[in-house]
């Protein structure tokens, strides 16, 4: 047997005894949303991980595309002047200070750019440069399709039914939320008390 069918097994068999544990600990309640919140933790990381390993020295975090996509979208849109730092933070779900960390990354690399708000002296807007452009136009094709390879072995079909539960699971969660709230990668569900 090979490693990867024993890490298989093994997490199943630990899968199960927890499981039957959990059950018997709460008296039979059902445990479903324990499960699903454990299966996207776990999902989470390894998409993490396996991007990490397979990035070439020098390529670009996740994080760092994100925010670079999401800079060439609003550019694309006709937002020339850019996007202020608040607004990438909740955007790719990150304290301030993560945002100010990753930002000196692609400005260091030129990949950015900070200019002053014209309507507010206070802010600053980042913009992608023409240098982060053509990064994005040769980088960002292989990680789309590295990305597309991890789920590749789901049809078109359940990948689509799987976007829109998770998307109504996440609906669901907002609903609930009753204080400000902004999800952060750099610690669980901690609220944003602004």
């Amino acid at each position: 047997m090979d490693c990867h069918h024993e890490n298989e097994n093994h997490y199943e068999m630990m899968r199960d005894h927890l499981k039957k544990h959990l059950l018997s600990m709460t008296n039979g309640v059902d445990i479903k949303g324990l499960e699903l919140s454990s299966l996207i933790r776990m999902l989470a990381n390894y998409y993490a991980a396996i991007v990490a390993h397979k990035m070439m020295p020098g390529e670009l975090s996740g994080p760092r595309m994100g925010i670079l996509i999401r800079l060439l979208v609003a550019e694309k849109s006709g937002n020339a002047e850019g996007i202020n730092p608040t607004a990438l933070s909740r955007f790719q779900n990150v304290k301030k200070n993560t945002i100010s960390s990753l930002l000196r990354g692609l400005e260091e690399s030129g990949y950015i750019e900070r200019n002053m708000d014209p309507k507010d002296k206070r802010v600053f807007l980042i913009r992608i440069t023409e240098q982060g452009r053509k990064m994005m136009e040769t980088v960002g094709p292989q990680r789309l399709a590295m990305m597309n390879d991890l789920s590749s072995d789901l049809t078109d079909e359940e990948k689509t039914q799987l976007i829109f539960l998770l998307e109504k699971l996440l609906k669901s969660m907002q609903k609930r939320v009753d204080f400000p709230f902004h999800p952060t990668a750099d610690n669980d569900a901690e609220p944003d008390l602004e």
